[in-house]
């Protein structure tokens, strides 16, 4: 297997796992005690160091087939559809091709990654005893509802995290230049949130997280 389609596996591992217990699974694996961030692709690296320090050992290693076996269990169990074959999903990258929602997030940087989980958490967070916001992954993307109601549709775009949500786009509040945003309303699957906010810094996240807690 190739560096580029281990590096993916193993983020759609950390992917699920990071969904199903909340918070960003990155750092929490045997391998990444030989991580090194400066690597491009410092999972896939980590991963082969442990395997090769493993074998001098004489020591069992966890082979990447389990990695595919787990990750596919979970994926038929989020109801993301059918399994994904990385080695076609890197083919349709490089030729261009659309990629779903999970596709693009399992190929995303892991600043992306955190980023993306800290806005799920906040949107799923609500106070006891009131209605709960749920998520529904989709092949474009990530949608949260309270009570049948779109509260916030979240995308990747290229390189770019964004979110969008049920506000007026023109209010005064919003145009201070402090939260740049775009009008998305005349998109059909934005019309109920129109409000699209780009999450590509720590500054971003943070006003990101301000506007949910608006909305909330």
């Amino acid at each position: 297997m190739d560096r580029i389609a281990l590096q993916a596996k193993l983020d759609l591992q950390k992917w699920y796992d990071s969904v199903e217990n909340r918070c960003d699974m990155c750092g929490s694996y045997s391998y990444c005690a030989y991580c090194d961030k400066t690597l491009m692709h410092p999972c896939a690296c980590a991963y082969e160091k442990m395997k090769e320090n493993d074998k001098q050992r004489s020591m069992p290693v966890r082979k990447p087939k389990k990695i595919v076996e787990k990750a596919g269990a979970r994926e038929q169990k989020s109801s993301l559809g059918k399994k994904f074959d990385y080695e076609k999903v890197l083919t349709k990258k490089a030729a261009r091709k659309s990629l779903t929602f999970a596709e693009k997030y399992a190929l995303s940087s892991d600043i992306l990654k955190e980023r993306y989980l800290k806005l799920q958490a906040a949107l799923t967070d609500t106070p006891h005893g009131t209605p709960k916001i749920k998520s529904r992954i989709s092949k474009q993307c990530d949608t949260y509802r309270r009570e049948g109601e779109i509260v916030a549709k979240i995308t990747i775009i290229g390189t770019s995290l964004r979110i969008n949500l049920p506000l007026d786009p023109d209010a005064r509040e919003y145009n201070d230049g402090r939260t740049p945003h775009t009008n998305t309303g005349h998109k059909k699957v934005y019309e109920m949130v129109p409000f699209q906010f780009k999450v590509n810094s720590k500054l971003a996240l943070k006003r990101a997280l301000d506007l949910i807690e608006q909305i909330k």
